[in-house]
This record gives C-alpha cells, sequence and structure tokens, in this order.
C-alpha cells in the first residue's frame, strides 16, 4: 500500500521540476535564446523548494539532472547551465536557510587528498600556460560533482528524510525501464509517441533501446543503478519483492548494449558478498537467492553477452605498433586513424604525463569537455586528431573516460591523489556497515555503497564522476549515506564532525 505523505511528496516534486522547466524554457524563449538566465530560473525555482523541504529539493534536482537532455530536446531549447547554478544555489541555500541542519566535516585525509587535486590542477594549467578561459571553467567543472558530494554529506538527516527520495526514484526507475521494455518489443511507435529522435544502432546482436533518455548508457546505468539499490535492501531486510525486482532491473541493463552496467553490476555484487562474508548465515541469505537469479539472467543473455564482449576484443585490443606509435618522439596522425578512441585516450595520456611530468598538460587539455569546447592542441601531439570521436571536427568521443583526464590534465601526482580520494570515500562507506543503525538505513547505506563500487568500475570507460547525471546521482548517494550513518550512528558527535559556528 502506498502511503498517502509518498505520494504528495511525489506530486510536489515532480510539479516543482515541471515548472522550474517550464519557467526557464519560456525565459530561454523570451530573450531569444539566454541560456544563462533560462538555467538560473530553473535553479531558483528547485532551490526555492530545496529551502522548504531539502530532500524534496534535492529530489527535483535529480529528476532536472536526469532529463535535462531530453527536456532540451523536446523544447528546443539549450540550458547548459542548470547543474552549476542548482549547486551554487543549494550551497547557499544550506548556509543560510538551513543552517541549523548543517554540520561542517573536520578536514581530514579525505579533504586534503581532494584538495591537493584541484591545487595540482591550478598549478599544472598554470606552468602550461593554459588560458585563463579555458582552465578556471575547466577546474568548475571537475569540482562540481565534488562539490554536490559535500553539500549533501554535511546535512544532518536521517532515513526518514531520505525515503521521499528514494519512493519517487524508485518510481522514476519502475517507468524507465518499464518503455525500455516496450521499445525493444516496438522501437520505433514507442519514439515516435515521445517525440524523440530515432537510435537505430545495434551491439551484441540486439537493438539497443534508450526509453526515455537520447543515450542508451543512461538506461542501462539506471537499470544497474536501481537494480543494486533493491537487491541491497533484499540482503538486509529481506523482501522478495526487491530481490525480484532488482533482478529484472539489472538484466534489462543489457538492452542498452553496453558493457559498462554489465561490469558496474558485476563489481557491486562482488562487493556484495565480500561484504557479507562475516557471517555464514547472511552470505547464504543473500548469495542463495541471488544466485539462481543472477543464472537465469545470465543464461538468457549469453548470446547477446558473448557477442558483446567479442566485439569488444575486436574494438580493444590494439595492435602493439599502434601503441608504440602514440609513445614516440613524433607520431603519425595516417597511422593512428583506426585506433578507438578509449585507447588512444588512455596511451595518450601516459605520453601526457611523461611528457608534461609531473604535473600534466593542464585543465582543458585532454579527455575533458574543456578540451573539447577549445579544441586543445594537445590531441595534435600525440597524432590522435585524426581518429574518429577524437578529432576537432568529431569529438564526440573526448570526454568517455575519467582516469586519462586525471592523469593527462593533473599528471602522475594528481592521478594517485584522485584515487587516493576516491578510495578513501569507499572505505567511509564501507566503515558504515559496522554501525547500529536501523535496519531500513543500514539498506539504503548498502545500496549507495554498491552503486558506489559500481561507478568505480565504470570509471574505466565513462567520465562517471564528473559527467552529469551521474556523478550526482553516485555522490549524492554516497554523501546522504555518510551523512544518515552520521546522524543515526553510535558515534554521531565524535571525530568526523564538528558543530558549525
Amino acid at each position: 500500500m502506498i502511503h498517502r505523505p509518498l505520494i504528495l511528496s511525489a506530486s510536489i516534486i515532480v510539479a516543482t521540476t515541471f515548472v522550474a522547466y517550464s519557467a526557464g524554457v519560456g525565459v530561454d524563449r523570451l530573450l531569444g535564446g539566454n541560456e544563462v538566465a533560462g538555467s538560473a530560473v530553473v535553479a531558483l525555482v528547485v532551490a526555492g523548494l530545496f529551502g522548504l523541504r531539502p530532500a524534496h529539493g534535492l529530489t527535483s534536482f535529480a529528476l532536472v539532472v536526469l532529463f535535462a537532455d531530453t527536456v532540451e530536446w523536446w523544447s528546443g531549447s539549450n540550458l547548459p547551465y542548470v547543474d552549476e547554478s542548482l549547486i551554487l544555489l543549494l550551497g547557499l541555500t544550506l548556509l543560510t536557510v538551513h543552517r541549523s541542519r548543517l554540520t561542517l566535516v573536520r578536514p581530514g585525509w579525505r579533504e586534503a587528498l581532494l584538495l591537493s587535486v584541484f591545487v595540482l590542477a591550478i598549478v599544472s594549467s598554470l606552468s602550461s600556460d593554459v588560458a585563463a578561459d579555458v582552465w578556471v571553467p575547466g577546474l568548475g567543472l571537475l569540482a562540481k560533482s565534488f562539490a554536490f558530494f559535500y553539500l549533501t554529506a554535511m546535512l544532518r538527516v536521517e532515513y526518514d528524510d531520505v525515503r521521499p527520495i528514494l519512493g519517487v526514484l524508485f518510481a522514476v526507475a519502475v517507468l524507465i525501464v518499464a518503455i525500455g521494455a516496450v521499445e525493444f518489443l516496438a522501437r520505433d511507435p514507442v519514439r515516435d509517441f515521445f517525440h524523440l529522435p530515432a537510435y537505430a544502432r545495434e551491439r551484441g546482436g540486439i537493438s539497443v533501446v534508450t526509453s526515455l533518455f537520447m543515450h542508451p548508457a543512461l538506461y542501462g546505468w539506471m537499470g544497474v543503478f536501481a537494480g543494486l539499490g533493491l537487491i541491497a535492501r533484499f540482503a538486509v531486510l529481506g523482501d522478495r519483492w526487491a530481490l525480484v525486482l532488482g533482478t529484472l532491473f539489472s538484466g534489462a541493463s543489457l538492452l542498452s548494449g553496453r558493457r559498462a552496467p554489465i561490469l558496474g553490476l558485476m563489481a557491486g555484487l562482488s562487493a556484495l558478498i565480500a561484504r557479507q562474508h562475516a557471517s555464514r548465515l547472511s552470505l547464504r541469505r543473500t548469495v542463495g537467492p541471488i544466485a539462481p537469479a543472477v543464472v537465469l539472467v545470465a543464461l538468457v543473455a549469453l548470446p547477446v553477452l558473448g557477442r558483446l564482449f567479442g566485439e569488444t576484443l575486436a574494438e580493444y585490443v590494439e595492435p602493439p605498433e599502434l601503441i608504440a606509435e602514440v609513445l614516440s618522439e613524433d607520431p603519425d596522425p595516417a597511422v593512428l586513424v583506426p585506433m578507438a578512441p578509449r585507447n588512444a585516450l588512455y596511451v595518450g595520456s601516459v605520453a601526457a604525463a611523461r611528457d608534461y611530468f609531473p604535473l600534466g598538460a593542464g585543465l582543458g587539455q585532454f579527455g575533458s569537455h574543456m578540451s573539447r569546447v577549445q579544441y586543445s592542441p594537445v590531441y595534435a601531439e600525440y597524432g590522435l586528431n585524426r581518429i574518429w570521436g577524437l578529432s576537432e571536427r568529431h569529438p564526440m568521443a573526448i570526454t568517455d573516460t575519467f582516469w586519462p583526464m586525471i592523469l593527462g590534465e593533473t599528471g602522475v601526482f594528481g592521478l594517485v591523489a584522485m584515487f587516493a580520494f576516491l578510495m578513501v570515500v569507499l572505505r567511509d562507506l564501507w566503515r558504515l556497515a559496522g554501525q547500529s543503525m536501523a535496519p531500513a538505513s543500514r539498506a539504503f547505506v548498502l545500496g549507495a555503497r554498491l552503486v558506489y563500487v559500481d561507478a568505480l568500475a565504470r570509471s574505466l570507460t565513462s567520465g562517471v564522476f564528473v559527467a552529469p547525471p551521474i556523478a550526482y546521482f553516485v555522490f549524492g548517494a554516497a554523501g546522504l549515506a555518510l551523512a544518515v550513518g552520521r546522524t543515526e550512528g553510535p558515534h554521531s558527535a565524535t571525530v568526523e564532525e564538528a558543530p558549525p559556528s
């Protein structure tokens, strides 16, 4: 039975999101395509809801960033600064309206490591003479998802505060996965009904689906994100319906034709098993029912998986001479044309880190959004500027990785600092399992941890920690899990936090 308060919360959140985008699109058209004004209006409406009800505002933020590309396609408007504007306004609202709910986090290794990344990025940019109109926006784009992590982590919330967020996102996930399943059976009618562009691409022998998104990668991620959360609920609370839906959602991610969801799902389930190993009873309770579901999905999907990973091997196993060419003193772009973009980014980042040792080439120079907006000359240095997806004319694959961006732009030290920061966050999430909390809270914390492990695996093939909307969902879940653990745990006022001054 659905509780009336949840229905009311969902209605408020959906209505606010609709009003926000309607107002933003209206202002954008009224002012003749003013991207800044339109984005600011969307942010103001959502931030207003956050000022009244923080959990509702965060959920509206999640919906806004989740459907940003789809709304822009439907409306014909361009609102590229919505998430940046929203993070700024949410932060200001937290510091003013919700000051009493703010818990300042004492700086520790986690904060020192993240600060090191930003300092190295700035020093690298200055030492490489990167133009300010490139590296300053690049710094903002790098920092915004981490800022959202701390924004959520500093809230004083309990699980009951988070419940509306989970309820609405669960309903959205059901809708998205269901539409994708129907699209798989009748692709063109579904795309026409929702007035979305055709995406007639086949991978692994199946026609991929996108549901309400513009790209199938988001559909695959949403399936795993929701699936791992539901499986975590089953592991803690024993709800069979959560296991069934979690399995269906995870299996639906195959329809995206993407490898990252499969690898992320495997990583998340492995993390679940690793965490449960301490208790044999808990392990049997979790793995026993999950194993048949995993085997069933694997058997059904085996032909697709075989073809998909066969294509992967053919695409990503490069001849040694191509790798050597990128690392040579004078790479020949004509020789590197057939190289896969992700491979080229990984090898090119190693070459850039070597030649710009130890700080890297600077922000906006390699693998980042700004290196695509103002096409970086570094790509030509390593012969990557003629590879499809990395060329100035077709740069759509430039942001397809995360670690090459960090290595190429901040060097070896930046790479080590970023990796260490992400591992410390994982450690903090892992430690929450030892705290005494209500079962529902522990299920949420476990789900956030599994989603975070999925993101770590996914970061090998995508810019998951900096690219919206996935970065906000991953860091938002992690931040709220840490906030719930701090508020409900037995040591809620000890080492990790300090009251606001």
